[in-house]
């Protein structure tokens, strides 16, 4: 048998055969010299084994030691987030959410009248669209989408909306969505606390409207609505 035989036998060997070969070899010359190929070729495999995992080893240092290139932009081609124009500063985009499936641009700037936005990415498809405020001024971008935001629960084309704060980058990661979470956790808080504000603002001009018509009376509920009435609305 020849040593490329013997070594590719080798590599087939089981340790039940390997054992047999070792009680033939105290008897046999030739299973002496074949078990002699057959561990020395172990041997060789072991070492290069070792003498690989060194050389990858090294190779993994040296890479992780070797400064990082700096990412070259083509020419002409603008970096991610920046806009033709203004490269810099917020952006002030709202997500405008459980729209109709057949809204045009037209409805949504129909709709948005007195704060159109700038610009308009409909998704028919998902039923949602974001739009942007982007004025030379920055507090008109912000008036403008405060504004859009009291539009929130509006009804259009037949559905309540949902007008939102969103985030840039697009994407869905978690960091992402956990910004957009506390931005309007932070607005709800605000919508509730001018809600209750704008009633107790109503109903102190009610109580003065009637007290203007009647003389004096007995103030308003809690609810904005006059004592007397309560009690008739009770008894129907």
């Amino acid at each position: 048998m020849s040593d490329t035989e013997t070594a590719q036998s080798a590599q087939k060997l089981s340790k039940k055969q390997l054992k047999a070969l070792r009680f033939k070899a105290k008897t046999s010359n030739n299973a002496a010299e074949e078990l002699k190929t057959v561990e020395e070729t172990k041997a060789k495999e072991i070492e290069n084994a070792k003498k690989r995992k060194v050389e990858e080893e090294e190779a993994a240092a040296a890479a992780a030691a070797a400064p990082k290139k700096k990412r070259k932009t083509r020419r002409g081609k603008k970096h991610r987030g920046e806009r033709e124009g203004d490269n810099s500063g917020p952006r002030f985009i709202l997500f405008v959410g459980n729209l109709p499936y057949k809204v045009t641009e037209e409805d949504i700037n129909t709709h948005f009248k007195n704060c159109k936005p700038s610009s308009i990415r409909l998704r028919t498809d998902k039923g949602c669209a974001f739009v942007e405020y982007k004025n030379a001024d920055l507090k008109e971008s912000k008036r403008q989408m405060d504004i859009a935001l009291r539009l929130h629960k509006s009804t259009l084309g037949g559905r309540k909306i949902n007008v939102e704060l969103t985030a840039g980058g697009g994407g869905n990661s978690q960091d992402r969505k956990e910004k957009i979470k506390v931005k309007n956790e932070k607005l709800e808080d605000e919508r509730t606390k001018r809600t209750v504000a704008e009633r107790e603002k109503k109903r102190k001009a009610d109580a003065a409207k009637e007290k203007e018509a009647g003389g004096e009376s007995e103030p308003a509920g809690e609810d904005g609505v006059h004592p007397d009435r309560a009690k008739l609305l009770q008894l129907e």
